[in-house]
């Protein structure tokens, strides 16, 4: 038997996902005042960069409309946001259709390519750091 995730998994999954983004967004927003989001605890205490660093500032460029500002931040956040946003959009069009139509499929590389983005961002960025005194 195959255990690889199907459309028929990922797309509810996506949709949920993106619900839930959405109430916790409307809940730092609204109920909690908008905190400042503090720096970068690992960064902060060891001094080099973590996988995830930059990827706040990414969402908030993206939010803003500066997509080579969010990549320069972290090349995984437009990456996923662009792609979700093509499967989604494509799926739903497909499946009010009736099935006809061209949808984005997904593909179980995806996963890999995000995190090949994240540990190259991690990567990349501790070089820039450490051997050049870089602060991205």
């Amino acid at each position: 038997m195959d255990k690889r995730m199907t459309d028929r998994e990922v797309y509810p999954t996506a949709w949920i996902t993106l619900g839930a983004l959405g109430a916790a967004f409307l809940i730092w927003k609204h109920l909690l005042g908008a905190p400042v989001v503090s720096g970068c605890w690992f960064y902060r205490s060891w001094h080099v960069y973590c996988p995830g660093c930059g990827g706040t500032r990414a969402v908030t460029a993206l939010a803003h409309g500066r997509l080579l500002e969010a990549l320069y931040y972290h090349p995984a956040v437009p990456v996923t946001a662009v792609l979700a946003a093509v499967y989604l959009s494509s799926q739903t069009v497909r499946r009010l259709r009736g099935g006809r139509g061209w949808a984005l499929r997904y593909d179980v590389r995806w996963p890999r390519l995000l995190m090949a983005l994240l540990l190259a961002n991690c990567v990349l960025r501790n070089l820039l750091l450490i051997g050049f005194g870089i602060e991205i």
